[in-house]
């Protein structure tokens, strides 16, 4: 089966189950000025979050895929070239990722693992949730999840083809820079590979609005690039230096009031910044 995501007039973007094409890693394209058709021979539980990375270093590193636009659509019909229906590809997706990230083959694992384990508290804003993986992994950890994205259609996922019967957080489709969300909704807030899709002042505005949300903590979580990657719609770059400033800031500052909050920066699989109130 092969499936095709298009939007205005950029090129086509469809994947198929074998097929010809030049060899990219896992993946076999056609591609000219009009369209990109992506060939693999995966198996359906290949299929998963944990693909994530192989498909950037293959088909975006390369340059077959242009842009994030072009990444996101190539993903989306990977995900549904299978002989199945659109919310059946998706809930195989779902339950593939969720269990690459559990048994640890997934490369965004220990991110994951180190953001639950900074967990305080039993009640959690995720900002930037994507598909929700890590505000499911919180929620099926027995706490009270708020998933926020800008995006309807990841969260519209979320909400249909996320494991039945399993906890689940509350999808909210808001810009987290304006939310509506009271002061203090969670006891953790987080910023789990976001800012580096932010510049600097759009950046600083979701962290003194993290903060607001925050009771206990917030923990912020971003890559270390030695250039930012702009196909994954980053627009800029991290290291140690960079955390610590943005702390110092923090700590200068707080949410607003005299200060008082306490930060540490760490690397592990990317940096971390964690504030404490």
């Amino acid at each position: 089966m092969e499936t095709t995501a298009t939007r205005g007039t950029s090129r086509t973007i469809s994947a198929i189950r074998g097929g010809p094409g030049r060899r990219f890693g896992a993946f076999t394209v056609i591609a000219d000025d009009r369209r990109v058709r992506i060939g693999h021979d995966l198996d359906d539980d290949e299929v998963s979050e944990a693909l994530i990375p192989a498909m950037a270093r293959d088909l975006l590193a390369t340059g077959v895929l242009h842009t994030v636009d072009e990444f996101h659509r190539a993903v989306t019909a990977l995900v549904t070239c299978r002989d199945a229906s659109w919310e059946e590809c998706w809930s195989a997706y779902y339950r593939s990722s969720i269990s690459a990230l559990a048994s640890g083959v997934c490369p965004f694992s220990p991110v994951h693992d180190r953001a639950v384990a900074e967990m305080v508290g039993d009640s959690a804003v995720e900002i930037g949730c994507c598909f929700g993986f890590l505000s499911l992994r919180l929620a099926r950890e027995g706490v009270r999840t708020i998933a926020v994205d800008l995006d309807p259609s990841v969260l519209g996922l979320l909400r249909t083809c996320a494991p039945v019967g399993a906890a689940r957080p509350t999808p909210v489709c808001l810009d987290a820079r304006t939310t509506p969300l009271a002061p203090a909704a969670a006891d953790t807030v987080y910023l789990v590979h976001v800012l580096e899709h932010l510049d600097e002042d759009a950046g600083w505005d979701m962290v003194r609005d993290a903060l607001r949300l925050a009771r206990r903590r917030l923990v912020i979580a971003v890559p270390f690039e030695a250039v930012a990657v702009a196909q994954y719609g980053h627009v800029r770059t991290f290291d140690v230096p960079t955390l610590t400033a943005l702390a110092a800031r923090i700590a200068a500052v707080g949410d607003g009031r005299a200060s008082g909050v306490r930060t540490r920066v760490d690397q592990h699989h990317g940096g971390w910044l964690v504030v404490d109130k």
